[in-house]
Parts: structure tokens; sequence; C-alpha cells
């Protein structure tokens, strides 16, 4: 348990902090100190972060002051299924809100509007969260910071995802991605991949998603960050949640158990549950709720985790869900109804729609169709506040089902008709994904297509250039050979024929470069070999030709003699040479 309690990384802040010198590193440590213990002890975190605030208070530092509010705001943010912390983080964000607009600091304006964002994203208030990220872009395309335009629109791609326009989804996310290879920012290039992976899980492309959270989780190596090998657990996670959505329950494994391991290795318990809740939903996944049970119990740690925030009744909903799929339905609607107090006093209405489907799916399997009509309508009026055409389908086909079955044929025909309705917009969002994916490979096409007559005028440009390199050096072996016909002093036949020699054989080393990183494929130790080779067979042939060339020229042996041609000249040398 001291483990828990204490994770090394803790400790390790702990020291750092103890030796701080300046309040700028103070309000850092006192931020991750208050952002990691939320994993493991609320009220220590709580303590950190009125520490947080009380040191930037100190500073006077309105960016400090700013920076802390938002820290506090994020901490609260990472519990989406609890409405009182999310409350408490939408209260610090408008508070770093307020205090930024106050003293006219648009970067951390644009921070928290984004963060704004975010929350009620998380939370389904679709419209106030477009408002925030609209008022952040206009904003932030005042400012000369590209990477801060590049999370505006990756916010903008998480809204639209959201509210299913993923067309324009990913044009943002695309975007934001260009603007981070651009400026090859990796931390940015981390946040653009994470999101492209959520798109394509979103559209059921789960290769491509599995994909980009690689190449997101390789960005890690490239960041400068304490918390890497933390951040690669989730990464992991994430994998094997995508795996369970692919159905291949046994790659989901390997990546659940090796989060788990990783995790194990760092002494860092709250790492580990992740791990084990992925396991845990796998088995209800895979309809193995024995297996799932047997695991569950066989879990304390997993369990105290869960009860350490007060979400006691997240463990009684699994018993319910599970002890449903085995049915035994006394034992399910036992931790059903322990379960729903805690549901309707702290979730958010997302996790409340969860819970209410899982409930009424319990009473129409067990036979009790009135109280499954009442559960599904709670969920019905629920998933049509959230707009969420997904549950709104099912729902509304299983009403329509059970209100067959108890002969209320008007209820039945009315359910039938919204499912139809629900059911049509899904499969519009369905050919509108055929036609985006229609749209992707068009635009890979497309992107194949400019890079090829890119790299055909670039061979081009360099030809020309070649070519033009190799008239100079002819014109200037030319003007050498002129020296020594005409009567030009030696010293300037020397300077000339050093300059014809140099660009003649950089020429030639320029020529063989190409190959060679050809050849290598870039490695930079057979590249160093292979030039060392060449420069010495070269070097002395160099000085070897220009020396016996230039000393010929000075010696005035092609000068023409009075009343003779130059071509005459040559054969006259000839002949006596040959005599």
């Amino acid at each position: 348990m001291h483990a828990q309690q204490n994770p090394a990384v803790v400790d390790s802040m702990k020291i750092k902090l103890s030796k701080a010198k300046t309040q700028e590193e103070k309000i850092e440590i006192l931020g991750y100190l208050a952002t990691t213990l939320m994993n493991t002890s609320i009220a220590e975190a709580d303590k950190y972060g009125i520490l947080l605030n009380r040191e930037a208070e100190m500073s006077r530092d309105r960016k400090l002051m700013v920076k802390a509010l938002l820290i506090n705001g994020q901490r609260y943010s990472f519990f989406g299924q609890n409405k009182e912390f999310i409350q408490k983080s939408i209260e610090y964000y408008n508070k770093g809100l307020s205090l930024a607009r106050e003293n006219k600091l648009d970067k951390q304006i644009v921070e928290a509007l984004l963060l704004l964002s975010s929350v009620y994203g998380n939370i389904s208030e679709l419209e106030k969260s477009l408002n925030y990220t609209t008022q952040a872009f206009s904003l932030a395309s005042t400012l000369k910071n590209d990477s801060l335009s590049a999370e505006v629109y990756n916010s903008y791609g998480r809204v639209y995802q959201r509210k299913k326009e993923r067309i324009l989804a990913l044009r943002n996310f695309l975007t934001a991605q260009r603007i981070g290879e651009e400026i090859k920012n990796n931390g940015l290039l981390r946040n653009c991949y994470s999101n492209l992976s959520g798109f394509y899980a979103g559209i059921k492309e789960y290769d491509k998603a599995i994909d980009f959270t690689k190449k997101s989780m390789d960005q890690l190596e490239f960041v400068d960050l304490e918390n890497k090998n933390y951040l690669r657990v989730i990464d992991l996670y994430s994998i094997g949640n995508l795996y369970v959505a692919k159905k291949d329950f046994e790659m989901s494994t390997h990546y659940y158990e090796q989060s788990i391991k990783l995790a194990d290795s760092l002494n860092y318990q709250p790492l580990k549950m992740p791990g084990y809740n992925g396991l845990l939903n796998q088995f209800l996944q895979a309809k193995q709720p024995q297996k799932a049970l047997e695991f569950f119990n066989n879990r304390p740690d997993l369990k105290q985790f869960i009860n350490n925030f007060g979400f006691s009744h997240i463990i009684d909903n699994a018993y319910g869900v599970i002890y449903t799929e085995m049915e035994k339905f006394d034992s399910a609607q036992y931790y059903f109804l322990k379960a729903e107090p805690g549901f309707e006093k702290t979730s958010t209405p997302a996790s409340k729609l969860g819970f209410y489907i899982q409930y009424a799916d319990f009473y129409n399997k067990s036979g009790n169709t009135v109280a499954a009509i009442e559960y599904y309508t709670k969920a019905k009026s629920l998933a049509d506040a959230i707009a969420n055409l997904e549950w709104q389908e099912i729902i509304s086909k299983e009403l329509d089902s059970i209100y067959l079955k108890t002969g209320d044929y008007k209820q039945s025909h009315y359910y039938n008709g919204l499912y139809h309705q629900y059911k049509d917009s899904l499969q519009k969002l369905g050919e509108e994904k055929d036609l985006l994916q229609m749209e992707l490979d068009d635009e890979q096409q497309r992107q194949i297509r400019i890079e090829k007559e890119k790299a055909e005028a670039l061979r081009k440009k360099h030809n020309v250039q070649y070519m033009g390199i190799t008239i100079g050096i002819a014109l200037v072996f030319l003007l050498l050979i002129l020296m020594g016909i005409f009567k030009v002093s030696e010293t300037t036949i020397k300077i000339i024929g050093f300059f014809a020699f140099i660009l003649l054989f950089e020429f030639i080393i320029l020529l063989a470069d190409a190959k060679i990183h050809h050849w290598t494929h870039g490695e930079p130790l057979p590249i160093l070999g292979i030039k060392i080779i060449l420069i010495a067979m070269l070097l002395p042939l160099h000085h070897w030709l220009e020396h016996r060339v230039v000393n010929y020229l000075s010696s005035r042996r092609l000068i023409v003699p009075s009343g003779k041609s130059f071509w005459k000249n040559i054969f006259a040398k000839g002949k006596s040479a040959a005599s």
C-alpha cells in the first residue's frame, strides 16, 4: 500500500520541490504533484493544488497565476464521470480565463478557451464546446504562434468529430498535423497522431487507428518529459482498447499485459489500473462473464483504486452487468440497486445513460418489461439530450421490441418508426464514411502524384544545373588552354589552373555523393568510409594532374611561332617528337 500512496515519481517530485529555487520551478513541480496525486489521494492532491495557487499568488506574475488556475482545472477535468469534479474544473478554467482577459494575456486566453472547449465536449455540450473553440480561433489567428494555431485546429477536429461532421473533423486534424510537421514540434505531433487515431477509431478503421497510436507513442522518444514511461503505459492500454474494438482479444490481452508490466516496473500501482480495467471489459465484450467475475474478485487493488475516488457505485454496476450476463438475476438486481443512488447523485449525463441502458437490459432479460420500459425511456431522454444517434437507434429498437411483446402496438409502431429514422441517419453517416474513405484515397493518390511531380521537377532542375556546371567547367578548361597558347603570366595560368581542377574534382565528388547516399541508405559510417577512400584516390590524382598540366602550359609549349597556325604548331611538335 505504501507504494501506492507514495509512488517513486511523487517522492522524486517532492525532493525536487524542496530544492527548487525559483517560483517558476516551484509552480511547475507543484502542478505536477497536484495532477499526479489525483490518481492516489484526492485530499493530498488538493493540498498541493492549494499550495500551487498560493505560490502563484505570491509571485504576482499574472502568467503564473493563470497557469496555476488552469492546472487545477485540468486535474479535475480528468474525472469526466463525476459532475462535481467537472463543475470544479469549469470554475477553475473560467477564473483563469477572466484573469487572462483582465491582463490581456492573449496566449493564456486561447489556452483557457481550448480547455473549456475540451471539458464541454467531454460532457457532450457540443455547441458550447464549438463556441469556445471559435473564440480561440479568432484570437489565435492574430498571434504568431504556430503550435497554438495547430491546437485550435485539433480542438475544431474533436468538436466536429463529436458532431459527426467527419469530413470537417479530418480536415482540421490534417491541418494541425501539417503544421506540426512543418515546425517539427514532437509534442504537438504526438497530440495530432492521437487525435487521428481517435478519428479512425470513430469510423471503425481500427488498423489505421492503431497505426496512429503507435506513431503517437513513437514521439515520446523525442519529447523532453520526465513521465515518458507513464505515458507509454497509457498508450499500450489505448492500443489494447483498439484491439478489443477489432474483436482481436489475443492482441488486446497482450497490450493490456504489457501496460500492466510496465506500470509494475515503475512501482506505480495506479498505472496498473487501466490495464486491469481493460482486461475486465474485454471479458465482458468476449461474452465471458465467468472469467470477468473471477478476475474482478481477484483484483481487490482495482476495487480499492475505484473506491478511493468515491466511485463505489461503478464497482456495484460492474457486478450487476456480470451477474446479468451469467443470468443470476437476483444478484444482479442487488448490485444495480446499490449502484443507482451513486449514479443519480454524482454522474454526468453520459455516464448515467450507460447505467440506465445496462439496468434496462437487466430488467428486459429477467422478464420485468415494465421496469425495462421505464429505464429504456430514461436512457432515451438522455440520448436525445446529448444527440447520440447510436444509442437512440439501439434504445428505440429495444422499446419497439418490448412494446410489441406487451401488446402495445401503438407504442411499438411509434418506436419502430424512430428506430428506422435513426437507422437511416446512421446509414447516411455510413455513406458519408464511404465517401470520406473515397476522398481519403483520392487525397492520398493526389499527394503521391504531387510528390512525383515535385520529384520530377526537382530532377529536371538538377539536370539543368549539372549541364550548366559541365559547360562551365569545359569553358574554364578552354580558357586555361588558351592561356597556354597566348602570352599570359605564369601566375595567372597557375591561378586559373588551380580553380579549374578544384571545380572538376569537386564536381566528380558531387556526382558521386548522390550515389553514395543511395547505396548506403544514408548511414553515416558507410558514407564516411566510402568518402575517405574516394578522396584518398582523387586527391593525389588531383595534385599530380594539376601540377603536370599547369607546368606544361606555363612552359609556353603551346605558344604559336610567328607565321604558323596553332594546329600546324601542334603537328610540328608531334613530328619532332616522333623523329
